[in-house]
């Protein structure tokens, strides 16, 4: 068996849960420069960190 020296990216992404494609989750802005983690909105009933 070969080893290989590159894995598709969607492969990789097919392995993760929809938890963790959610929390890698990127936007892209082009004001700002590319790709844009997307802030966390506000749930109701959290506390805010600090």
């Amino acid at each position: 068996m070969a080893l290989r020296k590159t894995i598709p990216q969607d492969e990789l992404r097919d392995r993760l849960t929809p938890e963790q494609r959610q929390q890698h989750a990127t936007d892209y802005h082009s004001s700002r420069g590319g790709w844009i983690r997307p802030k966390d909105k506000p749930v109701p009933g959290a506390q805010e960190k600090r």
